[in-house]
């Protein structure tokens, strides 16, 4: 079998089985990265939402991740800085489905709220178990980031926390969680199937724990545990690779604190419904590219159950996105990055917040790339359009993201 096959299989599975936060996303799978991102969406119209109407929203992101290796294994470390925020005008009136908390609204005419800092940092190890077959992970959440939020810091999380605006973060700090997982791989001459399980102590908001935090109190999220199954494949076509994931998860409660001053603490128990999520990647061999790959990904999100244990109508969702480009260029030197990606999600009716929106959005990435002989440096820009509709309201938006970054050669190459 090709080294490469398993390898890459395993990392897949492995990252799928072990959730490591979205600042690793934003960086090459490499030994060691850094880099800078601004991400702004304009509405044409604002969205009523409990904070006022929505009109922009911003995010600055400076992800760091190191990996090292001691014998077999590998230890990665990732964390980021940010900084988020949404601008609302004086707030429209709102019908306030569901558990949004959007009726009403505050006046008070244009403001901008904003939530910083650290995020948790994040631990991962990976590494053969009673030989290569078997592989072990295991994941630690530090908690460095914050979690008690103010009315605004959560009216703030809640727009850059919306599926809908796919933000680079929609999540500061969740406190200690820990996850661990094991994966078996059978493996052909060029193929190699994977299956793998884990149970994690989430560390990743979900957007249900976002519609249901109001904004008009301190706030504290708490997820719950999750228990995820996977199975991967990964196939060698003469230059052309195929990569298929198929990720199952369970989920138990999960916790909403808010905290308003001379009123008892409110809180709010739910669990998230069974989950289901298929990715498939082709990366494919094109004369004169660097690197060449289409991928799609569809996930469906059943209904979640309140404290009672009754499910909450109309709280499920799909979300379908697809990408397609690469880096046109020798294999060092300077690279051209062209690509163009498209996304649907049906959103959550339950709720008219931000974080429950439809979503329609397509996109365009241009930029540079310069592999050294140890460093690889990008600087791009991507741009996108998009429409939104949050069940009461609906509008469109452009969208852009200025990224640069700097990090070591990419593995295998």
């Amino acid at each position: 079998m090709r080294a490469g096959v398993r390898v890459g299989l395993a990392v897949v599975v492995l990252v799928a089985s072990v959730p490591v936060g979205a600042q690793e996303s934003l960086l090459p799978s490499t030994g060691w990265g850094t880099g800078f991102s601004l991400t702004a969406w304009h509405l044409q119209t604002a969205l009523p939402q409990s904070a006022g109407g929505l009109a922009d929203v911003v995010e600055v992101v400076v992800p760091v991740r190191v990996r090292s290796t001691f014998g077999r294994f590998s230890v990665d470390v990732s964390a980021a800085g940010v900084f988020g925020g949404a601008h609302f005008t004086e707030s429209a009136s709102s019908s306030g489905q569901g558990n949004s908390g959007n009726s009403g609204g505050s006046g008070g005419g244009d403001r901008f709220v904003s939530v910083a800092g650290p995020t948790d940092v994040k631990v991962r190890v990976n590494g053969p178990l009673f030989g290569d077959a078997l592989l072990f992970t295991a994941g630690l959440n530090l908690p460095t980031g914050k979690v008690g939020l103010t009315a605004d810091q959560t009216s703030a999380l809640q727009v850059i926390g919306s599926p809908a605006l796919r933000m680079p973060i929609a999540a500061l700090g969740t406190g200690t969680g820990y996850t661990v997982g094991v994966l078996h791989a059978f493996e052909g001459e060029d193929w190699a199937l994977a299956l793998g399980a884990s149970v994690e102590q989430r560390s990743e908001y979900s957007p249900i724990a976002l519609a249901l935090a109001a904004g008009s109190a301190e706030t504290r999220i708490t997820p719950g545990t999750a228990a995820h199954v996977t199975l991967g494949l990964d196939r060698v076509f003469g230059d052309a690779r195929l990569s298929a994931l198929l990720v199952g998860d369970v989920f138990a409660t999960d916790k909403v604190r808010q905290t308003l001053s001379g009123a008892p603490d409110q809180t709010a128990d739910y669990k998230l419904g069974p989950q289901v999520t298929a990715i498939t990647r082709l990366d494919f061999g094109a004369s004169g590219w660097r690197e060449s790959s289409v991928s799609v990904a569809v996930r469906q999100r059943s209904q979640f159950t309140d404290a009672s244990g009754a499910a909450i109508a109309g709280s499920s969702a799909t979300y379908l996105e697809g990408a397609l480009g690469g880096v046109l260029g020798g294999a060092s030197g300077a690279g051209l990055i062209l690509a163009a990606d498209a996304r649907w999600q049906s959103g959550m009716k339950f709720t008219d917040a931000m974080v429950g929106a439809a979503a329609t959005a397509v996109g365009v990435t241009l930029g540079v790339e310069r592999a050294g002989t140890s460093t690889l440096s990008r600087f791009f820009v991507h741009g996108q359009y998009g429409t939104f509709d949050t069940g009461t309201a609906r509008t469109t938006g452009v969208g852009a993201t200025i990224g640069v970054s700097v990090s070591a050669l990419r593995e295998g190459k």
